[in-house]
């Protein structure tokens, strides 16, 4: 049965041009608080994360109009959301079930199969196939349920029938418009300018927006009650997202860009439709990636990288160790620079990993001490735990984790007081462990960034690290400099093929990156 709407006040409507005519409220769902504060665009502030149902967490991400090769902007978000999600997941136990949509029907889309004498279908499956190839080369997980535009017409059509039903949309020639002058709290999530009332043609309001677009020739179409013709952009992630998680959804995800008019118009004609007042109870959206001394990086810009050109240079753990070193909301920037100083921390947690497998085999013979260690232990993870609960604030992780690593190393490498290791072997194996874990809800794991190799290769670098530090061994005692010179001439040859040789005095050990 269609839902029956509460019909507005005239005064509501006389008032639709008053710049304080509402005020955006947000409304605290009930339900299991996480201990998370995350940052609200409707409040302008940090509120709790609060979850409806504490085994079943519903999280919809706006999906890729599929018209282009994807490129490192769309990695940029995408990724820093796979890693809130890993967060949630793997930190927090939360058990998200992910949605997101494909829009394989768009003026994009038909321009491009104009371009290519292709049509809007054979672009859409190339580039759709072509988007999860290059999420799958980003390590980043496929959502759970993927919804496409061109199989959910008629949803999308019923959708618009029940606006039109209740007077929320009108239709003007071969097209329907959302009238937002009968919706009171439109601008929620972003202020927006008034003047509404400006006369143009086929629209009411200079803000209504499209619900159905009315055919043009030659172009791909659908029957519905108002004609031929194709959803508008915004009515596809309002009806798709509603037919899986209804009248609300935890948590609603896209970049920054999305918030207005995107994401304003999901809420305002979701509202209408469920007769309620909050659609989403938290907006998430990412910050835009730009390039050095540029502008934000868009297709439009032509000043786009693509995701598969970026990783002929730069390793997807390491692009997600940049990802995870901005905040999510923040603007990033993309330099070789950056990129590099990515790399040398993720180099970084993995020799420490190293390291503390070393001492633990009696390798590296540091003195440690109980004391720091065990404070470490314990004010890391809660230090770690504080920030992913600040907003999901993972530079501040980053920080936590370079002040472990930089205090342990120095203990590592220090020389020995004493013979023999007592609780310090557990206390430093709880430190890797506790690095390895929080790295791994960023999913970057340390055990596959290391790649497993073959026991026959193994056996091979043994045999050449052992002679190695043989001849290194001798150069020492007998001063030889030429001999020291070949032996870090064939460590440095090593490490260009992901092997790190270390030497500690008179010993040595190796480890594959």
């Amino acid at each position: 049965m269609p839902l029956k709407f509460l019909q507005k006040s005239s005064s509501l409507l006389q008032n639709f041009n008053n710049k304080c005519r509402f005020k955006h409220n947000w409304i605290q769902p009930e339900g299991y608080d996480t201990g998370i504060k995350v940052y609200n665009c409707v409040t302008k502030s940090k509120v709790p994360l609060i979850l409806k149902n504490k085994s079943f967490t519903k999280w919809y991400t706006c999906g890729p109009t599929v018209y282009d090769t994807s490129h490192i902007g769309h990695a940029c978000c995408y990724t820093k959301l796979d890693i809130i999600q890993g967060i949630l997941k793997k930190q927090f136990n939360v058990n998200l079930v992910t949605v997101m949509n494909i829009t394989d029907i768009d003026d994009k889309i038909i321009n491009k199969s104009i371009e290519t004498n292709k049509s809007p279908k054979e672009i859409a499956k190339y580039y759709e196939r072509d988007f999860w190839d290059d999420l799958n080369l980003l390590g980043i997980s496929q959502p759970d349920i993927v919804l496409r535009v061109s199989d959910n017409i008629n949803l999308i059509v019923n959708f618009i029938e029940q606006l039109m039903e209740s007077k929320f949309a009108y239709q003007s020639e071969d097209s329907v418009y959302f009238d937002v002058s009968k919706y009171e709290n439109y601008g929620k999530l972003q202020s927006i300018g008034e003047g509404t009332n400006t006369k143009i043609p086929n629209k009411r309001n200079t803000a209504d927006f499209a619900l159905w677009k009315g055919s043009k020739p030659n172009e791909p179409y659908w029957e519905s009650p108002w004609g031929p013709g194709r959803p508008g952009w915004h009515i596809e992630c309002s009806a798709l997202a509603s037919s899986t998680f209804g009248s609300e959804i935890d948590i609603h995800a896209g970049g920054m860009d999305l918030r207005f008019p995107h994401h304003e118009n999901e809420e305002t004609q979701s509202c209408a439709f469920h007769n309620n007042s909050q659609w989403v109870n938290y907006w998430m959206h990412t910050g835009h990636l730009h390039l050095k001394n540029a502008e934000k990086m868009s297709k439009s810009l032509k000043n786009t990288i693509s995701i598969k050109d970026l990783l002929k240079t730069v390793d997807r753990d390491d692009f997600r160790m940049a990802c995870t070193m901005s905040h999510y909301k923040s603007a990033m920037e993309y330099s070789e620079e950056f990129m590099q100083t990515a790399k040398n921390v993720l180099n970084l947690y993995k020799k420490f990993i190293v390291n503390c497998s070393e001492y633990n085999k009696g390798i590296l013979k540091g003195e440690l001490n109980s004391d720091i260690l065990s404070s470490l232990v314990h004010n890391t993870a809660e230090d770690i735990n504080k920030s992913l609960c600040n907003d999901f604030d993972t530079p501040g992780v980053i920080n936590t984790l370079n002040h472990v690593v930089s205090t342990v190393n120095a203990m590592l490498h220090s020389t020995p007081a004493r013979e023999g290791r007592n609780t310090e072997v557990a206390h430093l194996t709880a430190l890797s462990n506790l690095v390895k874990k929080t790295l791994n809800s960023f999913n970057i794991n340390l055990k596959e960034s290391n790649n497993v190799i073959d026991n026959s290769f193994i056996d091979i670098m043994d045999v050449f690290n052992n002679f190695r530090q043989d001849v290194r061994n001798y150069g020492i005692v007998n001063k030889n400099k030429d001999i020291l010179k070949f032996c870090d001439l064939a460590r440095n040859q090593l490490n260009n093929y992901g092997v790190v040789v270390n030497d500690h005095g008179n010993m040595s050990s190796w480890s594959k990156m």
